[in-house]
């Protein structure tokens, strides 16, 4: 059972402006918020889950993460096997697991040109 249960993403659509989310809704691109990883509390695991509910979205959506205690915009990396893009799933969920003792670790989301991303849910 995992000790943390994030909601990094409640709900955002193509070209409606969210300030939570670092969303214009003009652009293709944008981060969320920072939030704090399994290394970030010393757990030794690692094991990180990450559930994706896209709804005609098309684009591509990431994790990233960072290894520096206060990172700046150079310090973030893409974690393998975590990019889904172009998917016209409903409610069913997109899930990725990844293993890593991360401080950081945010959703990238670019190419965003359609559609919606219904939430985006994380799991240590």
């Amino acid at each position: 059972m995992p000790a943390t249960s994030l909601t990094l993403i409640s709900q955002v659509s193509q070209g409606s402006p969210d300030s939570t989310l670092n969303y214009d809704g003009s652009s293709a691109a944008f981060q969320t918020t920072k939030v704090k990883g399994d290394g970030y509390y010393g757990y030794t695991d690692g094991l990180h889950t990450v559930a994706y509910f896209p709804s005609s979205f098309v684009g591509t959506i990431k994790m990233q993460a960072s290894l520096a205690t206060t990172p700046t915009s150079t310090d973030w990396f893409d974690i393998d096997g975590t990019s889904m893009t172009n998917a016209v799933a409903g409610s069913t969920a997109v899930t990725y697991n990844f293993t890593g003792n991360f401080v950081w670790l945010r959703v990238a989301v670019s190419g965003f040109t359609s559609g919606n991303i219904s939430k985006v849910q994380l799991n240590y």
